[in-house]
């Protein structure tokens, strides 16, 4: 038959990059000016035309295998699928190994689903051992606390979970402390939407009383994404969540001398909440029957963000000594501070009554405050009694800022000088290799004044190399971009000159290029292979859901700590092989490939199978050097079923076969799903020998999805060794085989 091949895809993206190790990222103040910065000139984006024939008729084909998957593909990883000629079945390829212990993969299942890639990519990256004891936090945990558990663990950075600062336990006591507050405060009520035993997908969030700008008592419903970040998330800002001992002075380099064990050490939600020091009010009883967060009208002054306002000032008073503790623990204990304080302490605080609450800063302009969350975010500055001010200190202060970001919980900043300066100008940087290929994950300074510079802000460039920073009018700025392949300036000290006085509604674009060049790959495109007759095809589809932006947080309590930020839109290359470029590909060389697809989000492909060899479908992280993707997709294998002419094909039970984990250690799940009921079904698993290790009866099937678990051990209880071992499914009428791989 004539060969048949679909490529479809809806976007092509520009190729991308990272960077990595930085050192001594903050240089000195009243650093050395380069030149002026280079203007960015708009290119033509490549574009492909899509192949589109006309789809041929299904009718004859049935599913018989299927895998489905999910990934962060690191910088440097593919992922693939390869058809095994030998047992016409497909599996899964990589050059990373997906290995989590067993305590973590059963973690995973209990884990919502949305969650688990983040939770995978987080557990992967630390050692057994901690993998062991994070999990099993979550593994003893039960409802309503899991996905709080679970979240906590998956955005915290791998370099805090990995120390000797992290008490695992924490998780589960911050999970309890909501669900316990939730119980005592009329304003807000957590809800949560399915459980972990009947809904894969199940979450939280939080409804809110309020009395919006018409006067009316009403309950709104904040997003998952604000619920789990601001509110269930334990870290505030730079601090180290852990239990602190309130009595210890705080050493104001390492701020980390404090760190004890209960009963010394206590962790700030509770802290904060329901216990006080002598002569203090207890935030627990302030709240106690207050009915609404908020008032839109303006009208109440007894709202929880009112009473929380009284508490922070009754509890603080606004001076300092040689002491600036990052712990909201040791701040409440000391009673006195400065902004960076009150922020602190006010966003602990609030969180630990359930609102969500994050701190906002800006560097430049020496000044740090807050925002609350009431179906949108709202200035908030408990000290001096502001709220919903946000020009307050352009018009009343006489402050014009720089940047003003948001400080996630998460590491990540977000611009958001829009809402406190009345003139914005945007200045978009881009960073480059010396082809012009962009580098993502390139590290970008921004300065301001004349003279002498003032630190302002930092970003991290996306897969085109570009960061967008928002600043105020009416000011000079300096920017300098760091990367693994090469800085611009060339100087450490050096910074070039944006604009000496930015205007508002201005949109300046300007290019930073580094000495050296992106990764690329060696392939020659190749036309292919024709299929003579109807046998097997194989579909793939898939989504680059996100790109990931990864950097150093470096306002972090723990050297080199890594962020990892999630951001719509990524992209990704695809390419089909036979085994022998797959080989060559997969060891660096120089490959052959057909109907590859380069830095798209998304697409699909559908081959007909020459069957007699392997073939290979994968997709790759291989042009960039520091942000992974989030890739999602699935690989269908159909055979295709002759009939008689004039004859309706016969009904066939059809069977779609897989395991996951694959690779495993050592315990991986083997699904059957069954179209139509089988009578006299089993399961057996052999070596690559051939040799039967496992049989399992399962006598008759109905039509649905089974799961069998293999433990890794034969049919005597032994564990067998690492290596590649087939599962055969058969009953009366059907057979299928598959292929997994154990790995200790």
């Amino acid at each position: 038959m004539k060969r048949f091949f679909l490529i479809t895809f809806f976007a092509f993206t520009l190729l991308s990059a990272k960077e990595k190790g930085l050192t001594n990222i903050l240089p000195e103040e009243n650093s050395f000016v380069g030149s002026k910065a280079k203007p960015h000139f708009s290119t033509t984006e490549k574009t492909m035309s899509s192949i589109s024939p006309t789809r041929p008729s299904r009718e004859n084909w049935q599913l018989v295998d299927s895998l489905f998957f999910d990934y962060y593909l690191k910088p440097g990883d593919h992922f693939g699928v390869q058809f095994d000629h030998n047992v016409n079945s497909i599996t899964s390829v990589s050059n990373f190994i997906d290995l989590l212990t067993s305590e973590a993969e059963t973690a995973l299942q209990k884990t919502p689903k949305w969650l688990r890639p983040a939770l995978r990519n987080k557990l992967g990256l630390l050692d057994s051992a901690d993998q062991n004891e994070l999990a099993a936090v979550i593994n003893n945990s039960f409802d309503p606390y899991i996905d709080e558990i679970a979240y906590s663990i998956a955005h915290s950075s791998a370099e805090f979970l990995s120390s000797n600062f992290c008490y695992p336990q924490i998780f589960e006591l911050n999970a309890i402390k909501i669900y316990s507050a939730d119980n005592n405060l009329d304003y807000v009520e957590i809800t949560d939407y399915g459980t972990s035993t009947t809904d894969e997908n199940y979450y939280s969030t939080a409804k809110y009383w309020k009395i919006n700008a018409n006067g009316e008592t009403i309950q709104f419903e904040i997003p998952k994404e604000i619920y789990y970040l601001y509110v269930v998330h334990p870290k505030i800002t730079d601090e180290i969540v852990s239990y602190i001992d309130p009595d210890i002075i705080e050493d104001n380099t390492t701020h980390q001398n404090n760190i004890t064990e209960p009963p010394n050490g206590k962790f700030w939600r509770e802290f904060l909440f329901s216990q006080a020091d002598a002569g203090y009010p207890i935030l627990e009883l302030e709240l106690a029957e207050t009915s609404i967060l908020w008032d839109d009208s303006g009208n109440a002054n007894d709202t929880a963000i009112h009473k929380i306002t009284g508490w922070i000032n009754v509890s603080m008073s606004f001076t300092s000594n040689s002491e600036r503790p990052h712990q909201p623990v040791r701040i409440y204990r000391k009673h006195i501070g400065r902004c960076g304080e009150y922020a602190d302490l006010t966003s602990a605080a609030t969180r630990s009554a359930l609102i969500p609450c994050t701190s906002v800063l800006s560097y430049s302009g020496d000044h740090t405050w807050n925002e609350f969350w009431n179906e949108e975010w709202i200035h908030w500055e408990p000290v001096n009694g502001y709220y919903n001010n946000p020009l307050v200190y352009e018009n009343g202060w006489g402050k014009v800022f720089g940047s003003v970001f948001e400080i996630r919980s998460d590491g990540l900043l977000s611009p958001i000088t829009e809402r406190y300066s009345e003139g914005i100008a945007t200045i978009t940087l881009y960073a480059k290799d010396a082809e012009g290929n962009p580098i993502d994950g390139a590290f970008f300074i921004l300065k301001t004044g004349t003279p002498g510079l003032v630190y302002d802000n930092f970003g991290f460039s996306d897969e085109e190399g570009k960061y967008i920073f928002k600043v105020g009018e009416g000011r000079s700025y300096y920017a300098r971009m760091q990367s693994a392949i090469g800085d611009d300036p060339a100087t450490v000290s050096e910074y070039s000159l944006l604009t000496d006085n930015a205007l508002d509604g201005e949109e300046y674009e300007f290019v930073f290029t580094a000495d050296g060049t992106m990764p690329d790959l060696d392939f020659s495109s190749i036309n292919a292979p024709e299929d003579t007759e109807d046998d097997f095809q194989i579909i793939f589809e898939f989504a680059a859901q996100k790109q990931i932006i990864h950097g150093n947080f470096i306002f972090d309590d723990i050297d080199e700590t890594q962020f990892f930020a999630d951001q719509d839109g990524g992209s990704t290359n695809f390419f089909m092989t036979d085994e022998l470029s797959y080989l060559v590909y997969d060891v660096g060389g120089s490959f052959e490939s057909f109907n590859e697809m380069l830095q798209i989000p998304a697409g699909s492909i559908e081959f007909e199978i020459p069957i007699s060899e392997n073939w290979f479908g994968f997709w790759d992280n291989s042009f960039a050097l520091n942000n992974p993707v989030y890739l999602q997709g699935s690989a269908k294998l159909f055979e295709y079923i002759e009939t008689e002419a004039g004859n309706e094909i016969q009904s066939k039970p059809t069977i779609v076969l897989s395991n996951f984990p694959n690779p495993f250690n050592p315990m991986t799940t083997i699904s059957l799903e069954i179209s139509d009921t089988v009578e006299n079904a089993e399961l057996t698993i052999y070596n690559i020998r051939g040799q039967n290790i496992r049989r399992f009866q399962l006598a008759d099937l109905k039509a649905k999805k089974h799961n069998i678990f293999w433990d890794g051990k034969d049919g005597k209880g032994k564990s067998v060794s690492s290596g590649i071992y087939y599962y055969r499914f058969q009953s009366n009428d059907l057979s299928r085989s598959s292929k997994m791989i154990l790995l200790k």
